[in-house]
């Protein structure tokens, strides 16, 4: 399973992936006594705090691979590291004066993939996971911006070890069918030789439909069906007021 991996994830057959995205470590206990056994991503992190607070819950975690992080590599609570989010997307710009925000374009393939490698080279005993947006399942996603091409997720996805994709369609209006699609679309795109995982939504992201418990039922059985290796369940909320596990 991860044998290739030295400091990855457990080897055991009977372990799965139910990981939660990035929640404050403080929470931890709480996640691991609700039956996730996996972070995604820490904000603004891994601290030194961050990973104290996950070893003492014993939550392992996918992070980003900053100083500390790299400070830790022999530390067991890391199992993998974390490429930067939904690079496949147009990319949010601040203007220094102004501080104004707009959107850029989208990270070129072979940027994402020349980034793995210096991962990879820093720390070659974790898998790295690749988490792209909606644009893997969603044709008529536009948040992708100009020049944006579906040929373009087969560089995509050599930029990783674990690949997923995240589409939250009651939140969005869509079909609850992209969820599998976009599974059979990167097992496809990565010719099944790489972890296909995938997000599912279970909060009111931007204030408007929240998924059912019928819905992320469907969305959760939908996806391993289909092939998908891990789960990680997105549960903040933006509007009307911002809450990080809504």
């Amino acid at each position: 399973m991860w044998q290739q991996w030295k400091n990855g994830l457990p080897e055991s057959p009977d372990y799965f992936p139910i990981g939660v995205w990035l929640q404050s470590p403080d929470n931890a206990r709480r996640y691991a006594d609700a039956g996730f056994n996996l972070y995604v991503g820490l904000w603004e992190g891994p601290t030194e705090k961050q990973l104290a607070a996950l070893t003492a819950a014993k939550m392992r975690v996918i992070c980003e691979q900053n100083e500390v992080g790299l400070a830790h590599k022999n530390d067991p609570i890391i199992v993998g590291w974390l490429h930067g989010d939904e690079p496949d997307n147009a990319q949010e710009v601040i203007d220094k004066a102004s501080g104004k925000k707009s959107y850029g374009p989208f990270i070129a393939p072979e940027k994402v993939v020349e980034t793995y490698h210096k991962i990879c080279t820093l720390d070659p005993t974790r898998p790295v996971l690749l988490n792209l947006g909606q644009g893997v399942a969603n044709d008529s996603w536009i948040g992708r911006g100009p020049g944006a091409k579906l040929s373009d997720y087969k560089t995509y996805v050599l930029g990783g070890d674990i690949i997923s994709f995240d589409v939250y369609p009651v939140s969005s209006g869509l079909p609850l069918n992209l969820v599998p699609k976009g599974i059979d679309r990167l097992k496809e795109w990565t010719s099944g030789k790489k972890r296909v995982w995938n997000f599912l939504e279970c909060s009111r992201i931007e204030g408007k439909g929240k998924a059912t418990i019928k819905q992320v039922r469907y969305q959760t059985w939908r996806s391993l069906i289909h092939g998908s290796r891990g789960l990680i369940y997105f549960v903040h909320q933006f509007q009307p007021r911002f809450t990080e596990h809504a």
